[in-house]
C-alpha cells in the first residue's frame, strides 16, 4: 500500500477504508470458522475470568496436574501458576484449592484427560475453546521450567487427540505457533515483518484446524495478559468499537491487537508500524507487570499463611512428621516461586525502559 504522508488526506481516507474493509473480512472469515455457525450469530465467547469460581478453579488445576505429570516441581512451574491465577481473578480460598493439588504425588495422562473433560463438562457453550486453551495453557505451563520433557508431550497429545479427534496435531501446532508468537512480542525479539508473517501463519492454522482465533485467548495471553487487557489493547488501537467487544468477549486476542488486522489497520499505516509495534509493546509490558504484581501480592500473602502454619504445626505435641516436611517443602518451593516472580517483573520493567 506504500507509505502515506501528512497532507495526503484523499489518499488517507481511500486507504483507512481499505484498512477497515480487510479487518472486517478476517473478523468476519474467523467467526465463520466454527463449523455451523452463522455469520451473524450474536453468541459471544465469554471468557475463563468472567466464568463462576468453581470452573476458573478446575481450570487451574489441569495446569497444577500438568507441573506434576513429569514427576517433578518446579518453582518456574508455580510462578507461573500463580500469574495465570491473578490474571483469571482467583481468590485466597480458590488459590488454596489449586494448591492442595500440587501435593499429588503421581500424575499420569489419564488423569489429565479425565480432569481436562470434567472442565470442559461445565463449559458446554464454548467447548471447542476452552479445550484448545487448555492445550495451549498445558504447552506453557509446561515450557515454563525451560524443557519439555516426554510426559509432558504425552499429556498435551492425550487430551489434544481426546477433544479433537484427528485435529489434534493441528491443535497442538496452533497452541505452539501461538506460544511462540508470544514470546518473540514480548521479548522484542522480531521486527513488524516477521510479526506480520507469524500472525497470518497462526491465522491460517487456525482456520485448517477449524477453530476461531477466539479459542486461543479463552484464558487471556499466555503472557500474562488478560482476556480484558486484550480488549483493552484493542481500544488502543481504536478498533474496539469497530469489533463491538467487550471484556466479555475474547475475540480476536494478540493476534489482532499486533496481528493480521494490526497490521493493515489505517493508524499503524499512519503513525508508522515499527514506531507503533514499539509503543504497543510498551503498552503490553505495562499490562503483564500490573498481572505480576497482582500474582506477587497472591503468593506473598500465601507464604504468609504457610509459615503460620508451620509455625502452629510446630508447636503443637500431636505433629506429624510427614505433615512437618510437606509444609517445610511447600514454604521453601513457594520462597522459590516468589524469587522467581520478583526477578521476572524485574525482567519485565528493564524492557521498558
Amino acid at each position: 500500500m506504500g507509505h502515506i504522508f501528512g497532507g495526503w488526506n484523499n489518499k488517507a481516507t481511500e486507504v483507512v477504508g481499505e484498512a477497515e474493509s480487510e479487518i472486517r473480512y478476517l473478523w468476519s472469515k474467523a467467526r465463520s470458522s466454527i463449523k455451523g455457525r452463522n455469520e451473524d450469530d450474536p453468541a459471544k465467547t465469554v471468557t475463563l475470568e468472567a466464568r463462576p469460581e468453581e470452573v476458573k478453579v478446575l481450570y487451574a488445576r489441569v495446569l497444577a496436574a500438568q507441573c506434576l505429570v513429569d514427576g517433578r516441581l518446579d518453582p518456574r512451574e508455580v510462578e507461573y501458576l500463580y500469574v495465570f491465577m491473578s490474571r483469571i481473578g482467583l481468590g485466597s480460598d480458590s488459590r488454596e484449592e489449586v494448591r492442595r493439588s500440587l501435593d499429588m504425588r503421581e500424575v499420569g495422562s489419564e488423569d489429565l484427560v479425565r480432569m481436562v473433560r470434567e472442565v470442559v463438562a461445565k463449559v458446554p457453550d464454548n467447548e471447542e475453546q476452552i479445550s484448545a486453551s487448555i492445550v495451549k495453557d498445558m504447552l506453557q505451563v509446561s515450557w515454563s521450567d525451560g524443557i519439555l520433557l516426554l510426559p509432558e508431550k504425552e499429556s498435551i497429545r492425550a487430551v489434544a487427540e481426546t477433544q479433537f479427534g484427528e485435529r489434534y496435531e493441528k491443535i497442538i501446532d496452533l497452541a505452539d505457533k501461538t506460544v511462540e508468537y508470544e514470546k518473540a512480542l514480548i521479548q522484542g525479539d522480531v521486527d513488524v515483518s516477521e510479526l506480520e508473517r507469524h500472525s497470518k501463519e497462526i491465522a491460517a492454522v487456525a482456520t485448517a484446524a477449524g477453530l476461531p482465533i477466539t479459542a486461543l485467548f479463552f484464558s487471556g495471553s499466555v503472557v500474562g495478559l488478560s482476556a480484558a487487557g486484550i480488549t483493552s489493547g484493542l481500544a488502543a488501537l481504536g478498533l474496539g468499537g469497530l469489533f463491538g467487544l467487550s471484556a466479555m468477549v475474547t475475540g480476536i486476542g494478540i493476534v489482532v491487537v499486533l496481528g493480521v488486522a494490526a497490521y493493515t489497520g489505517a493508524r499503524w499505516l499512519l503513525s508508522g508500524r515499527e514506531r507503533e509495534l514499539a509503543k504497543q509493546r510498551e503498552n503490553m509490558i505495562q499490562e503483564v507487570i500490573k498481572c505480576h504484581q497482582g500474582a506477587i501480592e497472591n503468593l506473598t500473602e500465601d507464604v504468609t499463611g504457610i509459615g503460620l502454619k508451620l509455625a502452629e504445626y510446630v508447636s503443637r505435641s500431636d505433629q506429624n512428621k510427614t505433615e512437618l516436611e510437606r509444609l517445610k517443602g511447600d514454604l521453601r518451593m513457594f520462597n522459590a516461586a516468589l524469587a522467581e516472580l520478583q526477578q521476572e517483573e524485574g525482567d519485565l520493567e528493564a524492557k521498558s525502559a
